[in-house]
């Protein structure tokens, strides 16, 4: 990324600065506050230079308002993001982070707006945004909320939702998330290819369900669904063997971009 050893961009947290990296990875991250899962995931891909996006509400930029629809979403970060994507890329959407890196990715070829540099999407637990979602936030009590975040938490950190001040600080920011993710797209496919990762313990996110991803791209024969052993989180789970797939899919991937 330009000089990605000094980034002040605000949308963005470089997790390993590697300004001579060939590629750019982007991590968008689900509903609610990233948390600590992504830190190391770019310390074996001496290729890639991984940053987290830091949507606003979150983390650094807890003062400011969060956005709550895909085109604001997508009109903000075409504005601050979309400069700083200056080398061919993959987006990494989590959940709710999937309908954003979706977007945008769509808009970016829609608009042709660096279309060409968008190499990969990796969309992990969550339906396709073309489908409504059954784990649906936007119809939820805060109790229903909370169990449903508790029920899929990594088991390490389920504890943190018996404390008050960050179940409150997690549903005024899942409030705002749900509006977003209440938001159904438009069911037109695009010419980039997609890969799904999946917890196997989720019960409403199923492979099957999953494998609708593949209507939204006309890569098929590199769409796939990877399952893993874990839950919504299933990254914090068995991060080791997520990592060792991402590796193989940009290889797979981003080799057959360059052979063709």
């Amino acid at each position: 990324m330009a000089n990605s050893s000094n980034n002040d961009n605000r949308w963005f947290q470089i997790l390993q600065p590697r300004p001579l990296a060939k590629y750019q990875v982007f991590i968008f991250p689900g509903a609610g506050s990233p948390g600590p899962y992504y830190k190391d995931w770019g310390e074996n891909f001496p290729d890639y230079e991984f940053a987290l996006l830091i949507y606003p509400g979150r983390r650094t930029r807890l003062a400011e308002k969060c956005i709550t629809s895909v085109p604001d979403y997508i009109t903000h970060m075409k504005r601050e993001l979309l400069p700083s994507i200056t080398k061919p890329c993959i987006f990494i959407g989590h959940s709710g982070g999937t309908m954003s890196s979706f977007a945008l990715a769509r808009n970016m070829i829609e608009t042709g707006t660096k279309a060409d540099l968008i190499k990969l999407l990796i969309e992990m637990a969550r339906v396709p945004p073309h489908l409504e979602d059954p784990e649906n936030f936007y119809i939820k009590t805060d109790k229903e909320l909370i169990d449903i975040l508790k029920q899929s938490a990594d088991p390490k950190v389920k504890d943190l939702f018996n404390l008050k001040p960050f179940v409150d600080m997690q549903l005024s920011i899942l409030r705002a998330d749900a509006k977003t993710g209440n938001t159904i797209l438009q069911s037109n496919p695009i010419n980039i290819p997609i890969i799904v990762y999946g917890g196997d313990k989720e019960e409403k996110r199923t492979e099957e369900v999953l494998n609708r991803w593949s209507e939204l791209t006309t890569k098929k024969e590199l769409f796939r669904v990877r399952m893993f052993p874990g839950h919504h989180y299933f990254f914090s789970e068995c991060q080791n063997q997520v990592l060792e797939a991402l590796k193989e899919d940009f290889d797979s991937v981003l080799n057959n971009s360059e052979s063709n």
